[in-house]
């Protein structure tokens, strides 16, 4: 019934040691899951997709398997240098013991080093982040148990001491494999999260479907976060808006955000992402909007689209799936927008400025350290003079987008030019910061993406003063990513005085650009971190700086 020597061992181990046993287990589970909290991060920041995880984990640039290896090999060196010291003095459990301690002592040390780096987008302590944590740490637990069992066995079976002393030494490895333990609790949860998942889009599915609210969708390679508070603010004069928060643009996030829906809203406003062909149909059709806004394509996410026409082909897929009789309003200021545009058979308008035939136009912009004036232009009314906080021309093309819905959906030009007197800044959006100096601080560091940048540098070509940017460079471009670094470094050495680099990702083609486009090798300097770019940063500030800190790479970036 069992292997040879499996009931005697059963009988000679004792209560206290099963309890020791199960203390060492719990104990290093609990070192082992604080010591995951990047890995966790991660994790959530790939939206839990196995692919994007595994890239960063082999990712030449990713530090921290090495930390965890060096960790391991610290361990190990330091337990088995404590065996030998005292097993002859106290014994192979007290030396064994001895040298599971230190390795415990370098586990904590790990955990302070690392939980001192401040993740730029911290874990967000959703139940799902919870599930996940109880599964992983029972697992943890299983691992350390079993392997403590498992090499104590043979170490009885086969009478050795070395068995009897590997049965913690192993335990000082176990940290190596943390990311993939934690992978195979992702893949044991995996199951009940789809099945979460489902009931959440279905009883979204089903209270959209019984409500009469209007439905707007937002999407593109850029901007869509920006449209949808901006169109928010602007509906607001007349009716009462409910828009998926922040960027939830996946179908759990737009999900969630119906379950506050009631019969007191007038509009929905969900803002669609994608990352892949497909994705914008399963929003669609779990939103099933009659209006959709296209903001702008681009090759931003073009590591996951492969080439631009799969981008743009799964942008169209918004109004592919608009409800009958739906209206489709496209930017004029993006010529791939402008192609779907003649590309859609239904009522469809283009706004921005760049075109005579448009519905919404914006002329006569102005812009200074307070934000920006404009004519604004809705069919055939009078023109009418806005002014917004919002800095940037894109900015006046975004307003424009959203006017030209909310005039569709009945909103006098007077209605949205008040609107647009109440728009505030959008975080992280070429957002004026305050400070006690006399310093001017853009902060423009979320996603940011070619269109972006040639929004920032004509926002800092308004401003007078020393201008000093600090930027990662541009990611998720594949194959074209070093040549568009490389040309924003180029550009960046024409407009401002001095650029920080940031981080090693895109360093070498961004500092060939900044080198190639004529700036003093002295006015590039490279820092590892934001933070460190930072302290650097303040060293050197003057009054009247201009500061420019041009998207932030995040955290599954190195």
């Amino acid at each position: 019934m069992f292997p040879i020597g499996v009931q005697d061992f059963s009988q000679l181990l004792e209560g206290d040691q099963i309890l020791l046993f199960a203390l060492i287990s719990i104990t290093n589970a609990l070192f082992l899951f604080f010591a995951s909290m990047k890995f966790i991060l991660v994790l959530q920041q790939c939206s839990y997709r196995p692919k994007r995880y595994f890239e960063w984990i082999n990712s030449k640039t990713n530090p921290y398997m090495s930390r965890l290896m060096l960790l391991c090999m610290l361990a190990l060196l330091f337990f088995c240098v404590l065996n030998m010291t005292f097993i002859q003095m106290l014994g192979q459990n007290v030396g064994s013991y001895l040298g599971f301690a230190s390795y415990i002592m370098f586990s904590m040390l790990y955990i302070k080093s690392e939980s001192s780096i401040n993740a730029k987008v911290p874990l967000r302590k959703t139940a799902r982040i919870i599930r996940l944590s109880i599964t992983y740490i029972i697992l943890l637990i299983a691992i350390n148990f079993g392997l403590i069992i498992l090499f104590t066995y043979l170490a009885y079976i086969i009478q050795s001491e070395v068995f009897a002393i590997l049965r913690f030494a192993f335990l000082c490895v176990l940290p190596i494999l943390i990311p993939f333990i934690l992978f195979l609790a992702y893949c044991i949860n995996e199951p009940l999260e789809s099945s979460i998942r489902k009931e959440y889009i279905r009883q979204a599915i089903e209270k959209l479907n019984k409500s009469s609210v209007i439905k707007i969708g937002i999407t593109g390679s850029f901007a869509k976060t920006s449209v949808k508070e901006i169109l928010k603010t602007i509906l607001s004069q007349k009716y009462r808006v409910l828009a998926t928060p922040s960027s939830f643009n996946t179908p759990l996030g737009i999900s969630k955000t119906v379950q506050n829906l009631d019969s007191t809203h007038d509009v929905f406003i969900a803002e669609m992402g994608a990352r892949q062909k497909g994705d914008i149909k399963e929003l669609a059709k779990i939103v099933r909007p009659k209006y959709g806004i296209l903001t702008g394509v681009n090759n931003q996410h073009l590591q996951t689209f492969g080439k631009i026409e799969t981008t743009m082909d799964t942008k169209f897929e918004l109004f592919e799936n608009l409800e009958e009789g739906g209206v489709a309003i496209f930017s004029s200021d993006n010529d791939n927008s402008k192609l779907l545009f003649d590309k859609y058979k239904g009522e469809k308008y283009l706004a921005g400025q760049s075109d005579d035939n448009n519905l919404v136009k914006a002329t006569d912009i102005v812009m200074d350290a307070r934000g920006t004036t404009f004519n604004l232009i809705i069919g055939d009314n009078e023109p009418m003079k806005c002014s917004t906080v919002l800095l940037g021309s894109h900015s006046v093309s975004n307003i424009c987008l959203a006017s030209a819905m909310a005039y569709k959906l009945g909103l006098t030009p007077k209605e949205i030019a008040v609107g647009i007197g109440r728009l505030q800044s959008i975080g992280h959006r070429l957002e004026l910061l305050p400070n006690n100096k006399n310093i001017i601080i853009i902060d423009d560091s979320y996603n940011s993406n070619e269109a972006g940048i040639d929004a920032a540098i004509s926002v800092l070509d308004n401003f007078k003063g020393r201008k000093i940017v600090l930027t990662p460079g541009l990611i998720e471009l594949g194959k074209v990513e070093n040549l568009v670094n490389y040309k924003f470094g180029k550009k960046l050495a024409t407009h401002a005085d001095l650029v920080f680099v940031i981080g090693r990702h895109n360093a070498e083609m961004l500092i060939k650009g900044l080198l190639d486009g004529g700036m003093d090798r002295n006015n590039v300097k490279f820092a590892k971190s934001l933070n460190k770019g930072n302290a650097m940063l303040n060293e050197i500030l003057q009054e009247g700086d201009i500061v420019l800190f041009e998207n932030d790479l995040p955290d599954n970036y190195n």
